[in-house]
């Protein structure tokens, strides 16, 4: 991934779960294609083959992720689900059939999306709930 990655992955989204953190690495690179993309004014088979490949990527994730934890038994299974729907939806919202077309998100919008859903629920619910997971030896959190 280019170095001056709009969205570069950083230690503190890490989750502790490399299947999850590889993940999470790869829907960061998806957005920063669909950043470029929208940014630079390219055209439309370019931004929606980008905001095609980051939907049906995200929607595999939260698959995996939500299939993830239910093996894992974590008791945030059905919570996390919710919260995976909400922000698909809003994923979804930034590309929307206008009176003239279909018009994607602005640069900001995307960056709005990325860092405050996106981003925000790797650091919130992605990380409390691999804390919480029952450990041999120890009791299950929460």
């Amino acid at each position: 991934m280019q170095t001056s990655a709009r969205f570069p992955w950083k230690d503190e989204y890490t989750v502790g779960n490399e299947f999850i953190d590889s993940q999470h690495r790869t829907l960061l690179e998806l957005s920063d294609l669909l950043h470029v993309a929208v940014n630079a004014g390219q055209g439309y088979r370019i931004i929606q083959n980008a905001y095609a490949a980051l939907v049906k990527y995200t929607q595999e994730h939260f698959l995996a992720e939500e299939r993830f934890w239910g093996t894992a038994k974590s008791k945030s299974t059905q919570q996390h689900r919710a919260v995976h729907r909400a922000i698909a939806a809003e994923l979804a919202d930034l590309r929307q059939e206008g009176e003239f077309g279909v018009v994607f998100c602005t640069p900001n919008e995307l960056s709005n999306w990325v860092e405050h859903r996106l981003i925000a629920h790797f650091i919130e619910e992605d990380q409390n709930a691999y804390r919480a997971l029952p450990r041999p030896g120890r009791k299950a959190k929460g």
